[in-house]
């Protein structure tokens, strides 16, 4: 079995920080015509497939409140199999790939350039089918990986849109902090050692929680560890968590509460209560006041930064934990079963 430092997945992961900043530079040169396709747009449909749709979540949500306009996340499925339950018009679509390559991705370009609407590729990799299909194309310059799980390609294209976003919003607050994110990468790896700690233990079951934007992030923690470890794992939004879900806590299962900003008080709250009935917690915060009262382990990252702005932070100590849990389990997690790098559909 292959040591943890030595797994792609996690050497990729741990150049995240660099990633990030080099896609932040790419926002801000990104083409006007980018910021005139979504500038004047009253609804944006954004969209990808696994991954790719979590990172759509977060992008959607922190956009609607920085825009105050209407901006949807829709899985590629959707929009292929679905349109009419999606689009009202002829607003522009929003398509991230990490590769470029991906059968649905290249599939909605298509589709949504024969029906007019503009689209926005959001890749890693610019010489791919989505980016010339696309009238516009952002590309994360060092984002790309080898590994079959994403990574930094995540971190980074989350940092490219939201830095997007800023500059659509004219939000000066929200561009600052995300500049800010190179130097604060070792907040990132200091909550990826504690991952990596909690992930030695054999967990029956974790269940993530992120409320607003940070619901894009719990679920895609909750991906990689399902993907990685087969480890059963569940991703809510933190007051949801009480409404059924939270009969899963007993002994032995991890929660994880990803929060910071707005809602604080209320959701870590809910996380208390789920110590109160016996599962592990794992409180990721701003700083100390927002941590304060938690029971169970704590990680402070972001402290001072605007709430969206740190949430590419986040990737990296889901990646420890998934990656050191799917060890644990006896599982490759450079070698996911059943899953390759690219979905193309039909192939053999």
């Amino acid at each position: 079995m292959t040591a943890f430092d030595e797994l792609l997945t996690w050497q990729e992961s741990s150049t995240s920080g660099d990633a990030i900043a080099a896609a932040l530079e790419a926002a801000d040169l990104a083409p006007s015509a980018a910021l005139d396709v979504l500038g004047e747009a009253q609804r944006i449909v954004v969209t990808g497939a696994g991954s790719s749709y979590y990172l759509a979540q977060a992008v959607a949500a922190a956009a609607r409140a920085s825009l105050g306009r209407a901006v949807i996340a829709a899985p590629l499925s959707e929009l292929i199999l679905r349109p009419g339950g999606v689009l009202v018009g002829d607003e522009p679509v929003v398509i991230i790939s990490r590769s470029g390559s991906t059968s649905e991705a290249v599939t909605v370009a298509e589709r949504m350039s024969a029906t007019g609407h503009p689209t926005v590729a959001v890749t890693c990799r610019a010489e791919s089918p989505l980016a010339a299909l696309a009238d516009v194309t952002l590309v994360s310059p060092t984002g790309d990986e080898a590994a079959i799980v994403m990574t930094r390609s995540f971190a980074s294209m989350l940092a490219l849109l939201l830095a997007v976003v800023a500059r659509l919003a004219d939000d000066d607050e929200l561009a600052s902090d995300l500049r800010r994110l190179p130097e604060r990468w070792p907040e990132a790896t200091e909550a990826a050692a504690t991952g990596r700690r909690l992930g030695e233990t054999n967990w029956s079951r974790v269940v993530i929680l992120g409320g607003g934007p940070a619901i894009g992030i719990a679920n895609e923690w909750g991906l990689k560890l399902t993907e990685t470890s087969q480890v059963p794992t569940s991703a809510y939004e933190p007051l949801e968590f009480r409404h059924g879900p939270i009969s899963v806590c007993e002994p032995g299962v991890l929660v994880v509460g990803l929060v910071g900003g707005a809602g604080i008080a209320d959701e870590a709250a809910v996380l208390a209560e789920t110590a109160e009935l016996g599962a592990a917690t794992w409180l990721i915060a701003r700083d100390e006041d927002e941590a304060r009262g938690a029971r169970g382990t704590v990680s402070l990252v972001g402290g001072g930064l605007h709430p969206v702005a740190r949430l590419p932070l986040l990737l990296h100590p889901a990646h420890a934990l998934a990656l050191r849990i799917a060890l644990a389990r006896g599982r490759d997690p450079d070698a996911p079963r059943h899953l390759g790098q690219v979905v193309i559909l039909g192939a053999e």
